[in-house]
C-alpha cells in the first residue's frame, strides 16, 4: 500500500471512529437526562453502562475496543431504540 494509500485509509477509519464517538456521546449524555421512572419501566436496557460508554470514550479512548463499540452499534441499540419509542409514546399519551 503507497504512503497515501495508508493515509486516506487512516483518515477513513479516522472518520468512521470520530462518528461513533459523536454517536455515543449524543445517546449517552441524552441518558443522563432522562426523565424518572424509565429506569424502573425497561429493567432490560443496560442505563448505567449507556451513561457510562460516553464517558469512557471521551476520557479512555485509547482502551476502547473497537469490536465492542461495533457490536454495541449494529445489535444492541436495536433494544434501546425500541424501549425510547415506547416512552416517547407514554409521554405523549399523558
Amino acid at each position: 500500500m503507497s504512503f497515501d494509500g495508508k493515509e486516506r485509509a487512516l483518515q477513513r477509519v479516522a472518520d468512521i471512529l470520530d462518528s461513533i464517538a459523536e454517536i455515543d456521546g449524543f445517546i449517552g449524555e441524552a441518558a443522563k437526562h432522562l426523565a424518572p421512572g424509565i429506569e424502573d419501566r425497561f429493567p432490560e436496557i443496560p442505563w448505567r453502562d449507556i451513561r457510562s460508554m460516553r464517558d469512557r470514550i471521551m476520557h479512555e479512548y485509547g482502551s476502547i475496543n473497537p469490536r465492542l463499540v461495533w457490536r454495541i452499534a449494529t445489535t444492541d441499540l436495536a433494544p434501546l431504540r425500541d424501549a425510547l419509542t415506547a416512552e416517547r409514546d407514554f409521554l405523549t399519551s399523558c
